[in-house]
């Protein structure tokens, strides 16, 4: 069941996306805590350490992939990769960020329940 009082910080560098994505961590019950960069991510989940981070992989400068190798000591409990792959496909993608410790996999386009089980631990 999933639990209205935790913030989950939500990586995207597409705005139109992060804004999707954040509304649909809100209709899942938590706080979403929207970033556009990993370095923003970073940030937010040093500052507020949210139970858990949805993060897209592929993204311009540093990727998904930085993001959870960075993560260190501060890592939320639950990292959620989500990609639609680029050229690779989101298989190859995906497997990479398991194989770093995301802790569930969504392929884009992202569905609502899709998310919901990704988040459940």
């Amino acid at each position: 069941m999933l639990q209205t009082d935790k913030q989950v910080c939500v990586l995207e560098d597409d705005p139109l996306m992060l804004e999707h994505l954040a509304g649909m961590v809100r209709e899942l019950g938590f706080e979403p805590l929207p970033a556009g960069t990993v370095d923003e991510a970073l940030s937010l989940v040093r500052r507020h350490s949210p139970w858990a981070a949805v993060i897209d992989i592929l993204m311009p400068d540093k990727d998904g992939l930085n993001f959870i190798m960075e993560l260190g000591p501060d890592r939320p409990e639950r990292v959620v990769a989500i990609s639609g792959g680029g050229r690779l496909g989101a298989g190859a993608v995906l497997q990479m960020a398991k194989g770093l410790g995301a802790d569930a996999t969504v392929v884009k386009p992202v569905r609502l329940e899709d998310l919901r089980q990704a988040l459940e631990p």
